[in-house]
C-alpha cells in the first residue's frame, strides 16, 4: 500500500513538472509572436515621410545664372548630442538672409556629429533665373526617416557661370565643389506626411562682382519646409508693356520680401506667401525713366491666388 502511494506521488509530481514546462514554453512563444506582430511590415522599426527637394530662385538683373549642382545630402538629428550653430536660412516663413560665405564655417565643429545621407540626384546645370513665377526644379524625391531634419548640403561642380550682357563669365564658388554648401533647417519631419523642401537661391544677394571684373558666388539661400496643408497663398498680375524690365516685390508687415521677374508676356506669380496684408512694389530698371508703382493692402488668403489689375507704364 505504501509503495503504491509513493509511486502515485512521483507520477503526480512528474506530471506537474511537465505541465509547468509546457506553460513556460507557451509563455515564451506568446511573447515571440507578439514581437513579430508589432514589427509586421516594418522590419527596421523606422517610420518615414515623403520629401520632395525643389530648387527655386529670387530674381536678379543678369541674363542667366547657371548653377552646377552635382550632389545633395541631408543630416538627421542624433539622439546623443545637440549641435548649436548660427541660423543661415528662412524656415517656415521666418527670413534670415545671411551670406553663407564658402559654406564651411562650422565644418570642424559638427562634420562628424551625425550621419550625412546622400540623396540620389541627376547632376545638372540649372539656370536659376528660369525658376520663378511658380516654376521650380524637382531635384529629388526621397523617403526620410521621421525626426528632426538638421541640415541639407548642396555640392556644386566647376561649371557655374553668370551671363552678363551676352557674355558668359565663370562664377567662382569658394570651396563649393569640395564639401558643399551647408544650410540649416532644424525642422521636424513627421512619419507618414508629405513635404517639399524648397531651396531658394537669392541670386540678387548671392553674386558679388569684384573690382577686377570677376564674379563670385557668396550664396544667400532660404529654405522653406512646406507641408501639403500649410496655409500659403499667392499674388499674380500683369505688367504692360511686357518687354519692360521690372522687379515685382511682395512685402508683408514683418518686412519679409518675396520677389519675381515677369515672364515674356508680362505675367507674374509670387507664391508661398503666408496669409495677411502685403504691399506690392513694381520696380522698373533705373534707366527706364519710370518710377516705382506701389499697391497697398493686398490681401493674401490661404490656398487662393490674389489677382491684381494690370500695372501699365506709359
Amino acid at each position: 500500500m505504501a509503495q503504491a502511494l509513493l509511486i502515485g506521488f512521483y507520477l503526480n509530481l512528474e506530471t506537474k513538472i511537465i505541465y509547468m514546462k509546457l506553460r513556460f514554453i507557451g509563455t515564451i512563444l506568446s511573447i515571440l509572436m507578439l514581437v513579430v506582430a508589432c514589427n509586421d511590415g516594418d522590419i527596421t522599426g523606422k517610420e518615414t515621410a515623403h520629401v520632395n527637394f525643389k530648387l527655386v530662385d529670387h530674381p536678379v538683373s543678369y541674363d542667366a545664372v547657371l548653377i552646377d549642382l552635382v550632389g545633395l545630402e541631408y543630416r538627421l538629428e542624433m539622439e546623443d548630442y545637440e549641435v548649436e550653430t548660427e541660423v543661415e536660412i528662412e524656415v517656415e516663413g521666418e527670413e534670415d538672409d545671411r551670406v553663407l560665405g564658402d559654406g564651411h564655417e562650422d565644418d570642424d565643429e559638427d562634420e562628424d556629429e551625425g550621419e550625412w545621407i546622400t540623396v540620389d540626384i541627376e547632376p545638372q546645370v540649372y539656370d536659376i533665373l528660369q525658376l520663378q513665377n511658380g516654376a521650380e526644379a524637382l531635384l529629388a524625391e526621397s523617403e526620410i526617416e521621421a525626426g528632426e531634419l538638421k541640415e541639407i548640403r548642396l555640392i556644386l561642380g566647376d561649371n557655374s557661370k553668370v551671363v552678363v550682357d551676352g557674355d558668359t563669365i565663370d562664377l567662382k564658388v569658394p570651396s563649393g565643389s569640395s564639401s558643399g554648401l551647408k544650410i540649416k533647417v532644424d525642422a521636424e519631419i513627421e512619419a507618414g506626411e508629405f513635404y517639399d523642401v524648397v531651396i531658394d537661391f537669392v541670386a540678387s544677394k548671392s553674386i558679388v562682382r569684384t573690382g577686377n571684373g570677376k564674379y563670385l558666388l557668396k550664396p544667400v539661400i532660404r529654405v522653406k519646409l512646406v507641408q501639403d496643408d500649410d496655409p500659403y497663398g499667392s499674388i499674380s498680375g500683369l505688367i504692360s508693356p511686357s518687354d519692360l524690365a521690372v522687379m515685382v516685390h511682395a512685402i508683408n508687415a514683418e518686412e519679409d520680401t518675396a520677389s519675381t521677374q515677369p515672364e515674356e508676356d508680362g505675367s507674374y506669380l509670387i507664391n508661398l506667401l503666408l496669409p495677411g496684408s502685403y504691399t506690392v512694389v513694381v520696380e522698373p530698371e533705373d534707366d527706364s525713366g519710370f518710377s516705382d508703382v506701389t499697391i497697398e493692402n493686398v490681401m493674401v488668403k490661404e490656398e487662393e491666388i490674389t489677382e491684381l489689375e494690370t500695372v501699365s507704364f506709359e
